[in-house]
């Protein structure tokens, strides 16, 4: 078997996520196109040694080695074509050979999630994906300012820091098994917390302060005013921690470890989804974001000092009604209600909508376009409902009274709430004397991740009262 074979042999390796082994056979391919040189006439060598993990961007290009076609491969099954632009800000910020970059460092996190071991010019270094480099070019970001954000991100506390690629598809994975990501608004930084300014003089037509009049050709200054009016909030950026444990015989199997990062990327997903969910709506802002339902109050329930989330009461002391399901949605300004909206309530709280009856008997959303119906997508006024079991439900399993003054319904419409993602997500493996007895190893992940009302007149929300 020649050293082409080898090749051929890596490339089928990398094709099946299988790093470790395509790394082995690449440097058994170099290995033997070395041998069979041997006694070929000299031609002049170029040491790429110092190819990985960061080039010089002003040195020559090294030749194509063996390994250079499979990594190529590996590269656009993982990210496709990628923009001519981007392929200039990634050689500015990694040197002549980004792909080469990311082979390494995809390599060198399975590699330390497997053995605890690590490259240590890889394990803390920022390496964004394509697309991030693509959405910094587009929203203006400087190569400066990338690269500052880089060695910002290596002052974080904890272990290894994973691919940005890895850390994006956990984020994307929480968009649909969570609430509020799907409506809110959406920003990344590389701080410890974030200044946003949100607009005053907002009103039941308007969404700013800013107005529009009809003047003749000499108007007054009154008539002319239409300054935008502008206040702040600072959204800190909170700790999340999520761990896992993972068999020691996976790791050492070769199709388990190729399996290791969608597990990881499943596993935390899934843990963080319902614990940062429960923030966002319910969290009291200490140790974690501020979720809709525990604004500072100044004059009543959620209120802020740039607008006040609207509350509907219920109808009843102890239960809801039908009244109340549809008053809600329209004690939001239309402006903001025709941008979209989801109702949030718990399941149970769904289950009493469903039974709610009229003075007949008969179910008042029943099959009215398919709404609230089992097998279809679940419907109320024709708003999607999302559930979560942060809000509050009857007090018995198969009851319909709650508890008085209780939150239990929420309306929210896109864009009211801000979330913050910090960069830069860790990871930590733990192997000692407690996980050997269980014969697996611990993986924490370090999340850091904000959120704020930025727009609380675009929610309303259920109060259980009279």
């Amino acid at each position: 078997m020649g050293w082409k074979d080898t090749l051929a042999a890596a490339d089928t390796a990398i094709k099946a996520s299988n790093l470790d082994e395509a790394e082995k056979l690449l440097r058994q391919a170099e290995l033997e196109k070395k041998a069979e040189s041997m006694g070929q006439p000299e031609t002049k060598s170029v040491d790429t040694s110092a190819r990985l993990p960061f080039g010089d961007a002003s040195a020559e290009p090294a030749p194509e080695s063996t390994d250079t076609i499979a990594v190529k491969s590996w590269f656009a099954q993982k990210y496709g074509a990628v923009d001519t632009g981007v392929q200039q800000v990634a050689t500015e910020l990694y040197g002549r050979d980004y792909r080469h970059v990311a082979w390494a460092k995809a390599a060198d996190f399975v590699r330390y999630i497997r053995t605890g071991q690590a490259d240590p010019k890889l394990h803390r270094t920022l390496l964004y994906s394509p697309e991030q480099i693509l959405e910094a070019v587009a929203s203006g970001r400087t190569v400066a300012e990338l690269k500052a954000t880089q060695i910002e991100s290596q002052d974080t506390l904890g272990g290894y820091l994973v691919p940005e690629d890895v850390r994006d598809r956990i984020v994307k994975r929480l968009v649909g098994m969570t609430i509020m990501r799907e409506v809110a608004e959406k920003i990344t930084t590389t701080r410890d917390r974030v200044t946003f300014p949100v607009a005053l003089g907002g009103d039941d037509r308007y969404t700013t302060s800013v107005r529009a009049t009809w003047v003749d050709e000499s108007p007054t200054s009154s008539q002319a005013e239409t300054n935008a009016t502008f206040g702040q909030v600072t959204i800190p950026v909170h700790t999340l921690m999520a761990h896992t444990p993972v068999s020691k015989n996976l790791l050492e199997d070769s199709a388990g470890a190729n399996a290791i990062v969608p597990f990881l990327e499943r596993a935390f997903a899934e843990a963080i989804a319902i614990v940062e969910d429960e923030a966002f709506l319910i969290g009291d802002g200490v140790a974690k974001p501020q979720g809709v339902l525990n604004g500072n109050s100044t004059g009543g329930p959620f209120t802020y000092a740039y607008g006040a989330v609207q509350v509907v009461n219920s109808g009843g002391a102890t239960s809801l009604t039908g009244d109340a399901f549809r008053n809600v949605p329209y004690a939001i300004a239309s402006q903001y209600r025709q941008q979209g909206g989801i109702w949030a309530m718990a399941r149970g709280s769904v289950r009493v909508v469903k039974t709610l009856k009229d003075g007949s008997g008969a179910y008042l959303w029943a099959d009215r376009n398919q709404q609230l119906q089992n097998g279809q997508p679940t419907k109320l006024e024709g708003y999607d409902i999302k559930e979560s079991e942060a809000l509050a439900s009857p007090t018995t399993a198969s009851g319909t009274a709650y508890t008085a003054n209780v939150y239990p319904v929420l309306f929210i419409c896109r864009g009211a709430y801000l979330i913050v993602d910090r960069v830069g997500m860790d990871v930590q493996r733990y192997d000692d004397a407690t996980t050997a007895r269980t014969n697996s190893i611990v993986v924490v992940a370090r999340y850091r991740v904000g959120g704020q009302v930025i727009d609380p007149w675009r929610i309303a929300t259920m109060k259980v009262s009279a």
